[in-house]
C-alpha cells in the first residue's frame, strides 16, 4: 500500500505548520512582555495604577494577576473583561453566612466527639 501524499509533501505541510505556530507563540511573547514591563512600571510607581473595572478603586499594583484577574470559570460573558476584586469578597447568600463565638464553636466540637 502507497501512501497518497509523498514524505516530501508531509514534510511541507509540517515545515509550514510549525512557522505558523512560532509566528503565534513569538506574538504572543512580546504581549507577555510587554504587559511584564507595565506591571514592572505599575510596581515601580511610574504608571498609573489599574482602576478596579466594577467598583473604579485603585487596585494595589503589588496585587498578583491571579488576584485581581476573576478565574476563567467564573467569567460570564464578557464579564471578566478586566481588573477587578469583585470576585474576592464573599459569594455566600446571608442566611449561609453565620457567625459563632470560640466559646461556641468548642461547645459544639464537644458535643460533635460525644
Amino acid at each position: 500500500a502507497t501512501s497518497s501524499t509523498s514524505p516530501k509533501h508531509n514534510l511541507r505541510l509540517f515545515n509550514a505548520h510549525t512557522t505558523t505556530q512560532q509566528h503565534i507563540t513569538m506574538a504572543t511573547a512580546s504581549e507577555r512582555r510587554t504587559q511584564r514591563e507595565l506591571a514592572e512600571a505599575r510596581a515601580s510607581g511610574n504608571a498609573p495604577p489599574e482602576v478596579d473595572v466594577k467598583t473604579g478603586a485603585m487596585i494595589n499594583p503589588h496585587n498578583p494577576e491571579f488576584i485581581t484577574k476573576k478565574p476563567w470559570y467564573l467569567a460570564e460573558g464578557g464579564d471578566g473583561a478586566g481588573p477587578t476584586l469583585d470576585h474576592q469578597a464573599d459569594q455566600r447568600r446571608e442566611e449561609d453566612k453565620k457567625e459563632i463565638s470560640l466559646s461556641e464553636a468548642d461547645r459544639l466540637v464537644r458535643e460533635e466527639r460525644e
